[in-house]
């Protein structure tokens, strides 16, 4: 039987930033299809993902979309949800109250495109404000997981969601050992997926939180965006 793997790669400064670079990661992805089962996992619903795919010619659909943070997973190709995913996240999901909580602590929230169900988007300048946003929420009971990026970027989402926990998710629905999963990412919101005994692609263009990430599970690549993509999945030897 052929070897199956699960490639899970970051959308934004992860695939997207070069698109020649773009352009030769899929194509030999193309070569590799069948054997190599593809999922972008984006911090952007959804919908958001499916814009760049029309408007990035070089950006191949993949055989799954996983958006808002580890919040919906679509069938790349037709659109059609995952049934089942989002009943399993809603349980304990209050988003009213912890919308409403967050307004109340004077943070602002991104644009309504960056918005889903089950994700909630805001401003937080100040990393410092960090530790009374997860105090209040425990305060009020609201059972949530609050994501830090890029320095200011604050997403709640539910505490079973999360860009790890959907690969999880999805590897066992595909029945893919945990051991031929490879995951890519470029920021502090893809730290998620960097777990044993999935295998690491660092792009060299990556944050710190990435780049500070050890171990022999994780590969640090040199080049940036695609270009880092394809030498860690070579590295790898999954193409």
């Amino acid at each position: 039987m052929t070897e199956r793997w699960l490639f899970v790669s970051d959308v934004d400064d992860t695939l997207l930033g070069n698109n020649s670079a773009l352009a030769t990661l899929m194509t030999t992805l193309q070569t590799a299809a069948g054997r190599v089962i593809t999922a972008y996992n984006s911090s952007r619903p959804c919908a958001s993902l499916r814009q760049s795919l029309a408007n990035v010619p070089q950006l191949a659909p993949p055989d799954y979309l996983i958006g808002g943070l580890g919040t919906e997973i679509q069938a790349g190709v037709s659109g059609k949800p995952i049934t089942g995913y989002t009943e399993f996240l809603n349980q304990n999901w209050q988003r009213p109250k912890i919308v409403a909580l967050m307004n109340q602590l004077g943070l602002v929230a991104h644009p309504t495109e960056y918005q889903t169900p089950l994700k909630a988007s805001f401003d937080l300048p100040d990393p410092a404000r960090l530790p009374r946003v997860k105090e209040q929420l425990r305060t009020e009971n609201l059972a949530a997981k609050v994501i830090f990026s890029g320095g200011k970027n604050l997403d709640i989402i539910p505490q079973t969601a999360g860009k790890g926990g959907v690969v999880d998710y999805l590897r066992r629905q595909l029945d893919i050992s945990a051991e031929q999963v490879v995951v890519a990412g470029d920021s502090g919101n893809d730290v998620d997926m960097f777990i044993l005994p999935y295998r690491g692609i660092v792009v060299g263009n990556a944050d710190p939180d990435l780049k500070q990430l050890k171990g022999e599970h994780i590969y640090h690549a040199r080049a940036f965006y695609a270009a880092g993509v394809l030498e860690g999945l070579k590295y790898w030897q999954v193409v």
